[in-house]
């Protein structure tokens, strides 16, 4: 596999860390998948998740080099595959495996993922949104792989860690809904 270094330019700022290795041509059919927050316009956002294919990081509406950067690393990196489906927690959970943070790699992802909204409610981006989401799925979606969650014990006592391996169990299985509902959505825009 092909991997180059990333050479620090005179446009990134010179005080973030740049995490080197990358794919020199992206992962196609790959999509990003972040919460929404609450929107500072009115009408106010119903909440929920979107889901965008990671091309949609290239929209020149969106805030650059942050966009872009955060195109890399969805779609860049050596572990992508193409049908992923990349939650923004597993991002956060790589640059946190690194001892690095958003900040850190030059990337407001809060801008990028705001406006990535905004151009999906003009009909200018492709999306798939997912509203009333259970507090189990927003949990499942905010939370990196590797992150403990305790959950309230049957007996009403102290609250008890919830095994890893199921955690992991869940957090996949909700993926494998929400890349098949993406499938049905794609498929149906063919049409």
């Amino acid at each position: 596999m092909f991997r180059r270094r990333r050479i620090q330019s005179a446009a990134d700022p010179p005080d973030h860390a740049t995490l080197a290795v990358s794919r020199l041509q992206p992962v196609e059919d790959v999509y990003l998948l972040f919460l929404n927050r609450p929107p500072d316009d009115v009408p106010a956002d119903d909440g929920g998740a979107t889901v965008v294919p990671a091309a949609s990081l290239h929209h020149p509406e969106l805030p650059q080099p942050d966009a872009q950067r955060l195109f890399d690393r969805v779609a860049r990196d050596p572990a992508r595959h193409p049908g992923a489906l990349v939650f923004l927690s597993d991002l956060t959970a790589e640059l946190a495996s690194v001892g690095s943070s958003w900040s850190q790699v030059g990337i407001d992802y809060e801008a990028v993922t705001d406006r990535l909204v905004a151009l999906h409610h003009r009909g200018q981006v492709p999306a798939l949104r997912l509203a009333e989401l259970s507090e189990l799925a927003v949990t499942l979606l905010a939370s990196g792989p590797q992150t403990q969650i305790y959950v309230g014990a049957p007996d009403g006592g102290p609250p008890e860690l919830l095994d890893p391996a199921i955690f992991q169990a869940r957090r996949e299985e909700l993926r494998t809904m929400i890349r098949a509902d993406l499938d049905r959505t794609v498929a149906r825009g063919r049409h």
